[in-house]
C-alpha cells in the first residue's frame, strides 16, 4: 500500500484540519467569554468562589480539552508537511485514507488505538 498522498487527498486532509482548527478555536473563545484563560478563571472567582467552585472545574476541564484538541490539529498540520504523515507511530503501518479523512489527527491505525485505549 503507498504511503503518499495524492495531491488531492493532502488538499483535502489540510482543509478539514484547517477547518477543524477554525472550530476549535471559536468553541475556545466562546467558551471563555473572548478572555483569555487566566481572566476567564478570575472572571469565575469573582463572585463566591466556593459557589462557583463546580462551575470553575467543569470550565476548566472543557478548557484543558478544547486546548487539546487544537493542540492535536496543529500537530497533525505539522505532520501533514512530512513524508511520515499517515503512518503508525506505533507499527508504521499506513493508515488508511478513509481513516484520516475521518480524524486526519490520527496517529495509530485502527488496531494499535484499540490496543493503546485497552491499556489505559
Amino acid at each position: 500500500m503507498s504511503t503518499a498522498l495524492t495531491p488531492g487527498q493532502h488538499a483535502l486532509l489540510e482543509s478539514e484540519l484547517q477547518l477543524a482548527r477554525q472550530k476549535a478555536l471559536a468553541a475556545l473563545q466562546a467558551q471563555r467569554g473572548g478572555s483569555d484563560r487566566l481572566a476567564h478563571a478570575a472572571t469565575l472567582l469573582e463572585d463566591d468562589p466556593q459557589e462557583h467552585e463546580p462551575e470553575r472545574e467543569l470550565d476548566q476541564a472543557r478548557d484543558s480539552l478544547l486546548l487539546a484538541e487544537l493542540q492535536a490539529i496543529d500537530d497533525a498540520l505539522l505532520r501533514l508537511k512530512t513524508p511520515g504523515y499517515g503512518r503508525c507511530v506505533d507499527c508504521s503501518a499506513v493508515i488508511p485514507f478513509d481513516r484520516l479523512q475521518r480524524l486526519p489527527q490520527a496517529l495509530r491505525c485502527v488496531d494499535c488505538q484499540a490496543g493503546a485505549e485497552a491499556g489505559r
